[in-house]
């Protein structure tokens, strides 16, 4: 009798030790972080992580980690849907030598979301890329700043087809600023209300398989303002943007790639195009002054 009762207490004990278990491992749909957070804690409201990467592992695909107040919350490399929302307080990613956020996730099915965010590259060595876009469905970065990175402030290169947003979103003091490609499938990237600023190559790059949009954008004091650099099935369609003090070119098409330009701005550049074996289309409704090499200086761009 008395060993059937201390097998049965062994047996509740275990039971009870495997529920907690349970418990512990659980992932939450919402979690925090906060600037005096602890990865230790379980990331809740009231018991918050310090950094996203402490608190991602804490957070069920699909749910979303939030700011409790401003912080810098380190670096990320993302594998699954996941939202990332510093609305209560901005959120800061020092990522001095090393990438930014890395998303790597479902090509298929993952769905990342980047919001109020600031992402800075500074220290003795350069960040290498503010968002590195490697695979996801989707991908929407919202109200976030990029800037002081050796290489891209953002760069989607996939090997699938997939969607990138950027919707009120600054890029500044870079290599380059958005930069796409897919070696299958095709990279749709769409820029809206963005501005880039002190890029010292190409403020926006095309490669192979992408499709870029950009509308009632701005890009300023860059080398190459929109680089169409690959060929068939790539283009770049703008629109009610401005292009400006171009060191190099504000418009260049390489091989057969194609940009497609209407109702914009092309001023104080230094060349205002370069077909250079592609192909840039003007709808003739965008104005050009104050412009010094080849193309239009003043009046309307030219059909080309």
């Amino acid at each position: 009798m008395k060993s059937f009762r201390f097998g049965f207490n062994l047996l509740a004990m275990l039971c009870m030790v495997l529920a907690f278990s349970g418990v512990v491992h659980a992932q939450a749909t919402r979690t925090w972080v906060s600037g005096v957070g602890d990865d230790a804690n379980p990331c809740s409201r009231t018991a918050p992580c310090k950094t996203f990467a402490g608190a991602i592992s804490k957070t069920a695909a699909g749910g979303e980690i939030d700011c409790l107040d401003p912080g810098g919350f380190g670096t990320l490399t993302i594998t699954k849907s996941i939202i990332i929302d510093c609305r209560s307080g901005l959120g800061s990613v020092l990522s001095s030598g090393v990438q930014g956020f890395v998303i790597s996730a479902n090509a298929a099915s993952d769905v990342i979301t980047l919001r109020n965010l600031a992402v800075n590259g500074a220290g003795s060595t350069l960040g290498t890329n503010g968002v590195n876009v490697l695979a996801a469905k989707e991908v929407h970065l919202e109200n976030v700043t990029i800037n002081n990175f050796s290489n891209a402030g953002v760069l989607v290169g996939t090997s699938a087809a997939t969607k990138v947003t950027l919707v009120n979103v600054t890029i500044a003091d870079a290599q380059a600023g958005v930069v796409a490609s897919a070696s299958s499938g095709a990279a749709g990237v769409s820029l809206d209300h963005v501005n880039i600023s002190n890029i010292t190559s190409d403020a926006i790059r095309g490669g192979s398989n992408s499709l870029i949009t950009v509308h009632a954008s701005t890009i300023s004091g860059c080398s190459v303002g929109v680089n169409q650099s690959s060929g068939t099935g790539s283009e770049v369609l703008i629109s009610e943007s401005t292009i400006s003090h171009s060191s190099t070119v504000a418009l260049m098409s390489v091989s057969s790639g194609y940009i497609g330009i209407s109702g914009s701005t092309l001023t104080y550049n230094n060349l205002i195009y370069n077909t250079n074996g592609g192909t840039i289309l003007t709808g003739g409704d965008n104005v050009a002054f104050g412009n010094s090499g080849t193309g239009a200086t003043s009046g309307s761009l030219p059909k080309v």
